[in-house]
């Protein structure tokens, strides 16, 4: 998923090499909202260590960016890169693009952060499952208690009692499946998963959810924030 933002003035984009300022051209450029989900496409580029650069806006976004993504939306990237350059917006899809085709040519950073079907399904399957769990079940129930309180003024309804009661069950699953002492959510290696459930965790302490967070998940989210590449992306 991605975050869908009004168009506007919006200034001017902010244009900021990232990894390598004498590079001429970076192979990767993100277009970025700082604090949208766009944050887990420059967690995940300061984990591999690669260059990328940066456009950087606010809300509303600007209308030059309308021509790159007509939605709106970010994050959206562009990969010149690649044999027909390409652009893509929804963050998961774009997290596991820049991973599985980096997997595919072997290299080793890229394996590290993704699970590939073989050989090992089963390990796949874990590993998509919570690749999704931090949007779909987490960040989905959090952004909509912060768009209820934006749109209504109230800081608890029906509404957002409900989401409240959603989010509090998924996090106790969470929670449970943490309990065994594993440092990251498939295990002791860290992953694009950890990325989409740990920016859940930052949409959580923003829309001041984060009481909900018991205490595996925030041993768990302490660890995530410890991060240099997590701190890097923060600073971005």
């Amino acid at each position: 998923m991605g975050d869908h933002l009004s168009a506007g003035d919006g200034g001017d984009p902010q244009y900021v090499p990232r990894n390598g300022a004498g590079r001429a051209r970076a192979m990767i450029k993100i277009y970025h909202v700082p604090n949208s989900r766009s944050q887990r496409v420059v967690w995940l580029m300061e984990e591999l260590g690669e260059d990328y650069a940066l456009e950087k806006f606010g809300i509303p976004v600007p209308d030059s960016f309308l021509k790159v993504n007509p939605l709106g939306s970010v994050p959206t990237i562009e990969d010149t890169d690649a044999q027909t350059p390409i652009v893509m917006f929804e963050s998961l899809a774009i997290l596991q693009y820049l991973t599985g085709r980096r997997l595919v040519a072997g290299e080793a950073k890229a394996a590290g952060l993704t699970t590939g079907p073989m050989p090992d399904p089963a390990a796949y399957a874990e590993h998509l499952q919570f690749l999704h769990f931090g949007e779909a079940d987490l960040a989905t129930p959090i952004g909509t208690i912060f768009r209820t309180r934006i749109f209504t003024g109230e800081q608890s309804n029906a509404t957002i009692q409900d989401q409240l009661g959603q989010l509090k069950k998924r996090i106790a699953y969470l929670d449970d499946h943490l309990a065994d002492g594993r440092d990251y959510v498939t295990g002791a290696r860290f992953t694009i998963a950890d990325i989409s459930i740990g920016y859940a965790f930052l949409l959580a302490e923003f829309t001041k959810c984060e009481a909900v967070l018991p205490g595996h998940v925030v041993a768990y989210w302490q660890r995530l924030q410890a991060r240099p590449a997590y701190q890097r992306a923060q600073e971005a």
